[in-house]
């Protein structure tokens, strides 16, 4: 179904804002096809952007292919992925992860109880421009036959470790007695280099430390997240945000050498940067907290617009 098929059932539009929804089925929609709603309202989205496949999947980290298949209805999308879409345009997330419930409740019905959810993980996708041009991504879902015989070697699988389990649990307590008996007792297994090594590193500033750091030095990215997106054109400006660095920076993608990215805070912080090579950058951090707000923008070459995101309040627990 194409744009133009679903745009007499588009009826919300905010200014400044990529706000589209259906407020009746358009045509050739049952309203009793919870997966074709889902992804008829993921196309109005996708239509409302702007953004094309391979800047989606850039915004989301998933791969445009994987856009393509599921905005298309060639696959069932992950529960992550609509969650990642809702993000990165600014949307509710409770309004469409509620149709994505529905749709998957509607195939976990017509497949079985033994249905597999599709609750996948997004495809890492490389921050550069060069990345952009888009990886093929996981397959979110397989057919229900191919589901249902995994599912069965599944049940096999388990009941086999279980077994194993409970003859090695057998063995081990036979040992511990044996070795108590002797006056001997096992000694208690060391953690691994490997466990100690999970741990994220830790950001090397907080606050107004990181005023003028870069985010990546820091460790500040590690947790980052786009609280505010906008566009000057072709080129895309987001607010990025550190909750354990307590920062903020700016970041522009698909821009011009020359074009330039700020990012500012209400107490009068402000670094900038400019595209030397390739189409994106970010800027330096600058501090937010308390009642703060902070914002990004972004300038065209040559003195040419500027545009700016919207002023964000320190995100509040989720």
């Amino acid at each position: 179904m194409t744009l133009s098929s679903s745009a007499r059932g588009l009826r919300r539009w905010n200014v400044g804002q990529w706000t589209m929804a259906f407020e009746h089925p358009p045509q050739g929609l049952s309203p009793d096809d919870p997966a074709e709603a889902l992804r008829a309202e993921l196309l109005a989205l996708k239509q409302a952007s702007g953004l094309s496949y391979a800047r989606l999947g850039a915004r989301t980290h998933y791969a445009k292919s994987s856009w393509e298949r599921w905005i298309n209805g060639k696959q069932f999308p992950p529960r992550a992925a609509v969650e990642s879409l809702a993000e990165a345009l600014e949307q509710d997330p409770g309004r469409l992860l509620a149709l994505w419930e529905r749709a998957d409740e509607a195939r976990t019905d017509e497949a079985g109880t033994d249905e597999v959810r599709t609750d996948g993980v997004p495809v890492p996708v490389d921050d550069s421009a060069g990345a952009r041009s888009g990886e093929d991504g996981t397959e979110a879902g397989a057919p229900a036959p191919l589901r249902q015989r995994l599912t069965g070697r599944r049940r096999l699988l388990l009941v086999g470790a279980l077994c194993l389990l409970g003859a090695a649990v057998s063995v081990a307590a036979v040992l511990a007695t044996d070795g108590d008996s002797h006056g001997t007792r096992a000694a208690s297994p060391k953690p691994s280099a490997a466990a100690d090594s999970a741990a994220p590193p830790a950001p090397k500033c907080k606050a107004e430390g990181c005023n003028g750091k870069s985010p990546v030095t820091t460790n500040c990215g590690l947790d980052g997240q786009t609280l505010a997106l906008t566009r000057n054109k072709n080129m895309v400006i987001e607010l990025r945000y550190s909750k354990a660095c307590a920062a903020a920076w700016g970041r522009i993608t698909y821009a011009s050498k020359s074009a330039i990215v700020d990012a500012d805070n209400s107490a009068g912080v402000s670094f900038a940067t400019p595209v030397h090579w390739g189409n994106d950058v970010y800027s330096p951090m600058v501090s937010v907290t308390g009642r703060m707000t902070v914002w990004a923008c972004g300038t065209l070459p040559k003195g040419g617009a500027r545009e700016c995101t919207r002023h964000m309040p320190v995100p509040g627990p989720h």
